[in-house]
């Protein structure tokens, strides 16, 4: 019979961290309780089953963009009680990705669009779900910068994910000229594959062809 040392290097070995870590509480825990072997082993296996969640959970936040775990629980309902809540928490569900829709929030600066938006793509990500985050502007002049190569493996890395979000879209005045092409290329191509996206922007709907330089664009990419 191998002792616990023994054991743990095997346990390092094998890459099971999650029986590893928790190997001695469980083993003392059975001892102290006299519980069944089954029950002690089908503990140990889902301590394994929880740090591998763990793990890519995490692993895919990191792969997101996000840079802040926002949850709606959280959130001021009273700062604008004019918002649908209803559907915020609706679309917190994640029913809409199943179904392969799409949401838009737009209304003015400040009134908690990103806040909602982040929130509801934590959740994804909690449901293991495989999300982009992106501040929309910003992405367009570094994606711009990139070389041909990068740009077509970032696009890749986007149109695959399940849940996309294009953050104050339109926030600047002017996008780079193929940004439009872009962002087009984009919807359509996610919109094949019956993958969902949420915009939220502080430009109303029938002013984004002329941000697009398109006016037969013009809410080309609602839901």
């Amino acid at each position: 019979m191998m002792t616990i040392p023994e054991i743990e290097r095997c346990l390092r070995q094998l890459r099971l961290s999650g029986v590893r870590d928790t190997l001695q509480t469980r083993v003392l825990q059975a001892q102290g309780a006299n519980q069944p072997f089954l029950e002690t082993f089908s503990l140990i296996l889902q301590d394994e089953l929880d740090r591998r969640q763990s793990r890519l959970i995490e692993r895919r936040y990191q792969q997101s963009g996000l840079d802040e775990k926002l949850t709606l629980a959280e959130f001021d309902w009273s700062f604008n009680p004019k918002l649908p809540r209803q559907t915020c928490f609706q679309l917190h569900t994640l029913a809409f990705i199943a179904a392969g829709e799409n949401a838009m929030l737009v209304g003015k600066p400040g009134t908690g669009k990103s806040h909602i938006a982040k929130a509801i793509a934590y959740q994804a990500i909690l449901h293991s779900h495989k999300v982009q985050y992106l501040e929309t502007d910003d992405f367009f002049h570094r994606h711009a910068l990139n070389a041909p190569a990068q740009r077509e493996a970032r696009m890749r890395t986007i149109i695959d994910c399940d849940l996309l979000v294009l953050d104050d879209l339109f926030l600047a005045r002017a996008i780079p000229d193929d940004a439009g092409a872009w962002l087009q290329t984009l919807i359509h191509q996610r919109y094949k594959l019956r993958r969902s996206v949420i915009v939220t922007s502080n430009r109303v709907v029938q002013d984004w062809g002329t941000y697009l330089r398109d006016p037969s664009n013009a809410g080309y990419p609602c839901c």
